[in-house]
């Protein structure tokens, strides 16, 4: 009987400290792997005795420029050796050894997984032949598209496989993969009687929800130990090799001055590498107050992007800035682009304006690399993103005294999405948390125009978010805005929904959908998105896929636990056929065919001052059981 109690006890100790078994890994075999080091790669099969040979087979198979020169590759897709300030991007080429790439100048093939990879000296891929699917970056890749080039499924099991809850505050952050491992941000800020959390970077297992490791992004894991902290985390990380980059919007005074701080992290350690400050300093008056006339935040930089071996982002205080980084040099400035801040007339006619949430997009324009940004001064700013030289500056919504949300402002450009044939649809808002006005337009790459010196291709008024391209349409949610933005006559939003456009704006269907306020991600066919709250709606808060080709609905989950301010503003990250979805209620889920265990209805997580989770107190009981059986009867 003593026997039977303490093997009793023992497994109730285990299943009280254990995490669910990982799934099978993809089996691994020989491989050949194109990374064009932006996000966007391509596997297929090894087949060959040349790895230059090899490439240009399968880039031709994938309807992909490529030029060589000798046993070298000048060009794949739109990838050309170039450089981003002083640093030199071109094809290297890898072979898979000892579970790691090692850069390699032996172009003869045998057996085993290879890669070309488009990166700066030093750095690698980080798809493995194990783990052929990644999102590195916000939406995936430079473009920010929301494609994802793996697949997710077209059947759920409820409970979900896994989900896992914090009490440093609310998941507005992407979900980020590499490997078997996520990572993302909490919120901080969020407090209960009177105590405050720090915001984190975490790092998860995303096969069994095992926490590998957490940087504290308040302190710089103590670079900041007496820290004054003014903000909230809702940016997303970047993965770059084997490290990961993230601003902290969790930004610090020093010497009377605020400063926000990019840190570049190991991201299987979690251990600091280096740290960038960056200070907040945008154009003032006489009286200290910003001279432009949007809205400014004190979040320090925009989710980053990764594009030809540097890191871009735009910054509070109205700059765009790339830089490279490595082990050895840690951050190192490639260039900085300043808008203008120039008042004529005692009026405020510059482009510089604050910057927030969003990353860059980076775009082929007729052979350069051209970054767009979006601001709340209206504007959208491209430059070249090797040099860091103004391409064009358009203000593509100007309400100011019109703007029923946010006085005398002008409001903001969002999202930038890229739809193909030289268009971009730039979502434009009237600045507010909640808008009451706004629209989307579209226009060329290479002008900010329409066709013919024309403002615009077309502009269509209502409320947008979440758009994404899909086969040379693009879909999106709208809604109908509360207060026109756009003259009598122009195309409107009627009904609330997700559409699906063509690139002159028309719709080619649309279905009526509860509030979504994340971005969209489009995966095989599939289109999968976060409804906006549990509690706006009668029925609210589930991730659900939708049919690209006509809007049927495939599957809806809603996400447990929840509680009725669960909002979610992340959009699903799709990988190996896992969804990973995150919310306000200041947790991550994990969707798939997996059958998880049932949450039980219980009440919201406590922040600072309590339990995180009903399901802490569980586990706490059991582990007291346990221990007191081992000391009872052994």
């Amino acid at each position: 009987m003593r026997k039977i109690l303490l093997i009793v006890a023992l497994a109730a100790l285990a299943f009280a400290l254990v995490a669910p078994a990982a799934d099978d890994a993809a089996d691994e075999e020989n491989w050949l792997l194109l990374d064009m080091g932006n996000g966007i790669t391509y596997w297929v099969p090894a087949s060959g005795t040349d790895a230059v040979s090899m490439a240009e087979a399968a880039a031709a198979s994938l309807g992909l420029e490529f030029e060589k020169s000798g046993s070298g590759i000048v060009t794949i897709g739109d990838m050309t050796e170039h450089s981003v300030g002083t640093q030199t991007c071109s094809w290297h080429l890898y072979v898979w050894k000892n579970e790691n790439w090692m850069e390699t100048e032996q172009t003869s093939y045998s057996t085993g997984s290879i890669a070309w990879g488009f990166y700066p000296d030093k750095l690698f891929p980080v798809e493995t032949p194990e783990f052929r699917s990644s999102w590195i970056q916000f939406r995936g890749d430079s473009m920010s598209s929301g494609v994802s080039s793996s697949v997710g499924t077209d059947t759920v099991k409820t409970p979900l496989e896994w989900y896992k809850t914090y009490r440093t505050g609310y998941v507005d952050s992407s979900i980020i993969v590499a490997q078997d491992l996520l990572y993302h941000t909490t919120y901080g800020e969020t407090s209960t009687e009177g105590s405050r959390s720090h915001a984190y970077l975490y790092c998860v297992n995303r096969l069994t929800s095992e926490m590998q490791w957490k940087f504290d992004l308040s302190t710089g894991n103590g670079v900041y130990p007496d820290l004054k902290d003014f903000g909230y985390n809702i940016t997303s990380p970047v993965i770059v090799g084997d490290m990961v980059v993230i601003n902290s919007a969790t930004n610090h005074d020093s010497n009377g001055k605020i400063v926000m701080d990019t840190y570049l992290i190991d991201r299987f350690t979690g251990e600091l590498i280096d740290y960038e400050e960056i200070l907040h300093d945008p154009p003032t008056d006489e009286y200290k107050n910003p001279v432009w006339k949007g809205r400014t935040f004190l979040t320090g930089g925009t989710s980053p992007v990764y594009d030809s071996g540097a890191i871009y982002f735009g910054t509070s205080d109205g700059r765009l800035l790339a830089y490279s980084v490595s082990r050895d040099n840690g951050f190192e400035l490639l260039w900085e682009y300043i808008p203008s801040s120039d008042i004529v007339d005692d009026k405020y006619v510059g482009s510089r304006g604050s910057m927030y949430y969003y990353s860059p997009i980076i775009v082929e324009v007729e052979g350069e690399r051209i970054l767009f940004m979006s601001n709340y001064e209206g504007y959208v700013i491209a430059v070249n993103a090797s040099t860091g030289e103004k391409y064009w500056e358009k203000q593509l919504i100007a309400l100011y005294e019109k703007n029923k949300s946010i006085r005398n402002t002008p409001g903001a450009t969002d999202l930038i999405t890229y739809i193909g044939n030289n268009k971009i649809v730039v979502t434009c808002l009237d600045g507010a948390m909640v808008p009451l006005m706004g629209y989307t337009v579209c226009v060329d790459t290479r002008t900010g125009e329409g066709a013919d010196g024309q403002p615009y291709y077309w502009r269509i008024d209502g409320i947008c978010q979440g758009t994404v391209p899909v086969d040379g349409d693009f879909i999106l949610y709208a809604k109908k805005a509360s207060v026109r933005s756009t003259p009598e006559g122009e195309p409107t939003i009627i009904e609330d929904g997700l559409y699906r456009m063509d690139e002159n704006g028309n719709t080619v269907w649309y279905v009526k959908s509860n509030y979504i306020w994340s971005r969209l991600t489009y995966a095989a066919g599939l289109v999968y998105a976060s409804e906006y709250s549990a509690g706006t709606f009668d029925d609210g808060g589930h991730v659900f896929a939708v049919s690209a080709e006509n809007g049927s609905t495939i599957w809806s989950v809603k996400l447990e636990p929840y509680s009725n301010n669960s909002y979610s503003m992340a959009a699903p990250t799709v990988v190996d056929g896992k969804i990973y979805a995150a919310n306000d209620y200041g947790a991550i889920y994990c969707i798939s065919t997996v059958k998880g265990k049932k949450w039980d209805g219980g009440g919201e997580i406590i922040l600072p001052g309590g339990f995180w989770h009903w399901s802490w107190a569980l586990l706490i009981a059991i582990a007291i059981l346990a221990v007191i059986a081992l000391v009872r009867f052994y």
